[in-house]
């Protein structure tokens, strides 16, 4: 059972990535909508626990990243499944966030087009990994670029809800100095993902 604990806490990141980005959302939603469910009571109230949840998601979800690995090295329990699901988690918190921003934001191309690189190339490397050559190990392991583009993308990722809680998200600088910090990880994320595709698994 224990051995089982590293994929577990892995699919709860899942979990918390979907359902944080959806708080976050429907947070955004009823600040500017006010029609919640009448059994929620006051519009404000129920936006701010909304983000809050979406916030505190996020953390736990990040935590998570570290804490499945040291769990599965720790109790020896790396699996192919694991390889293949934590890179999976990580890359649907990050994308199911910028997301979600872009929308929050109307869409603007100057956001549009990095969130949509990155996503479009996590979805091609997820795929790709996936395809595996058999044995216990995946076809593309994790490469140690990319594990430094997936801290970077954390970083900026996690970044507007800072700037929410700090009460600068409005600040017209603020916005447009984050928007060119997802242009550069956008660069990162598709450098490192030629670098994937050009690695040929073993037969």
């Amino acid at each position: 059972m224990l051995k089982a604990l590293p994929n577990i806490i892995t699919i709860l990141r899942i979990a918390l990535a979907v359902s944080g980005a959806w708080a976050l959302w429907q947070s955004y939603f009823w600040s500017i909508d006010y029609n919640v469910p009448l059994w929620l009571g006051d519009a404000s109230v129920a936006a701010r626990s909304l983000g809050a949840f979406a916030i505190a998601a996020f953390v736990v979800a990040a935590i998570s990243d570290w804490l499945d690995g040291w769990l599965a090295r720790r109790l020896s329990a790396e699996s192919r499944l694991g390889s293949v699901l934590d890179p999976v988690a990580d890359k649907l918190l990050v994308d199911a966030y910028l997301l979600v921003y872009t929308m929050i934001l109307g869409s603007p191309v100057t956001l549009a087009v990095p969130v949509a690189a990155i996503v479009l190339r996590d979805a091609v490397i997820t795929l790709t990994r996936m395809v595996g050559r058999g044995g216990a190990e995946p076809a593309l392991p994790v490469s140690a670029s990319a594990k430094l583009k997936t801290a970077i993308a954390m970083v900026v990722t996690a970044f507007p809800l800072i700037a929410a809680i700090a009460g600068i998200h409005t600040v017209l600088w603020v916005v447009e100095g984050w928007i060119i910090a997802v242009w550069l990880t956008a660069a990162l994320s598709l450098a490192t993902g030629l670098g994937y595709l050009r690695r040929k698994p073993q037969a």
